[in-house]
């Protein structure tokens, strides 16, 4: 089976064998799909390899009839994007999660449109926490794994703006039986009602935002590690060590 001419993004890279990768892309109408680019990691007659470039969208083409494919053509659509600092830990991290959470051969193409979206935007160099919070919040819904955060689970009555919720993934929202102050993992139903209509004029949604969205990625990640987040870590302890 041959597969011409397929837009789509570069999620994840390593080597394999002595001069091939194994390469993970994120396509329009084919959702994720793995490949064997042959030959990527050896240098032509002049000196050079060939490039393939995250965050950058390219047509593909490809051929093999078993899961692991062979990928036969590699295009950039236009010149490459080059994140840097902060924007750089932040495509590190969206691509793993990406990688980490979305099936093979599972295509959702509004989802890859925002996904286009994000990443236009961040090559003005402009890091938007807000933006970053409505992908992940597009992932989880277009994964199944939305959040249920309209109304309270035991009891399906509406959310009281000044009531505290814990949120139980594949459950929703409970109430709180300690109501006297919020603690970690703890969130006010005026910050969940917003949430819920995605309203992010204040702060404090966008918080319980990332929060939520954090925890509910986590269980879902089943106790895999992200390796973005470890390595953005380390650059916040060692910018702190040379201030």
């Amino acid at each position: 089976m041959k597969t011409d001419s397929e837009v789509g993004f570069v999620l994840h890279t390593r080597p394999y064998r002595e001069t091939s990768l194994l390469v993970d892309l994120f396509t329009k109408n084919y959702g994720r799909v793995r490949c064997v680019a042959k030959g990527y990691r050896k240098p032509n007659k002049k000196g050079v390899t060939r490039a393939l470039f995250p965050y950058t969208e390219h047509q593909f083409s490809w051929q093999g009839r078993g899961d692991l494919k062979t990928l036969t053509q590699a295009d950039a659509t236009h010149s490459p994007l080059f994140l840097q600092s902060e924007c750089l830990f932040t495509g590190l991290y969206v691509n793993e999660l990406f990688y980490r959470l979305l099936h093979e051969y599972d295509p959702h193409e509004h989802l890859y449109d925002q996904y286009q979206q994000y990443f236009a935007h961040m090559s003005s160099g402009q890091l938007s926490e807000l933006k970053l919070r409505q992908l992940e919040m597009s992932l989880l819904e277009e994964l199944g794994y939305g959040l249920a955060i309209d109304t309270e689970a035991e009891s399906g009555e509406s959310l009281d703006a000044d009531k505290f919720y814990k949120y139980i993934p594949e459950r929703g929202l409970v109430e709180c039986s300690n109501q006297s102050k919020a603690t970690p993992g703890v969130f006010r139903g005026s910050d969940l009602m917003a949430l819920s209509e995605s309203e992010f004029d204040r702060k404090s949604v966008i918080l319980a935002a990332k929060q939520l969205l954090r925890s509910v990625i986590d269980f879902y990640l089943d106790g895999r590690k992200l390796h973005s987040r470890e390595l953005y870590r380390q650059h916040l302890a060692n910018s702190v060590a040379q201030d």
